[in-house]
């Protein structure tokens, strides 16, 4: 377990922890991004969250996969798993290919945890170890139709680079413009 404050750790993911990964993003991500997908993002889940999905990306060189685990208290004991949080170093940034670039690869956390600062403390995580490892900048993509995280970056001092586009076949158009956002550090 890796401590981020009081109230919040964040746990490796293994091999043998798919099932529960998956589980845990069939329970959080639809609230959050199923009006984006025709099929509710059914196979956004099916296709990234499978055991061999999972067996890949463990394998990926200095990239770190972590679940999030929240509790309210500090008096309580239990922790919660509240989301996913996935980080690699030395991941080439397009637009600066020159430059030591740390991403932020994923990160999704439980609806019902928003406005609990939890987004900013991993966040202030990714970039205290790219920091700390040497990087000169950080990133990562946001969704262009996605306000509340383009807004929640952009606080954070993250600004706009290109603009790609994704060609998952069952995301509505409207969500395929994807943004690189970056950071110097």
């Amino acid at each position: 377990m890796i401590p981020i404050s009081d109230h919040l750790v964040l746990q490796p993911i293994t091999l043998e922890d798919q099932p529960a990964l998956y589980e845990l993003m069939k329970r959080i991500y639809p609230p959050a991004y199923k009006h984006f997908w025709l099929d509710q993002g059914n196979w956004y889940i099916n296709n990234l969250y499978t055991l061999e999905n999972l067996k890949k990306e463990l394998q990926e060189k200095e990239s770190y996969y972590y679940f999030v685990r929240f509790r309210e208290s500090i008096h309580s004991k239990e922790y919660s798993t509240i989301g996913i949080f996935k980080i690699i170093e030395n991941c080439l940034y397009p637009e600066q290919p020159d430059t030591s670039s740390f991403k932020v690869h994923r990160i999704y956390l439980d609806t019902s945890t928003q406005g609990k600062g939890i987004g900013r403390q991993l966040m202030h995580y990714a970039q205290t170890r790219a920091q700390e490892t040497g990087h000169q900048l950080i990133w990562l993509d946001a969704m262009d139709q996605h306000p509340q995280a383009m807004n929640f970056y952009n606080s954070l001092g993250y600004i706009k680079g290109g603009l790609q586009h994704l060609d998952f076949e069952l995301l509505h158009d409207i969500y395929k413009p994807m943004w690189y956002l970056y950071k110097h550090l």
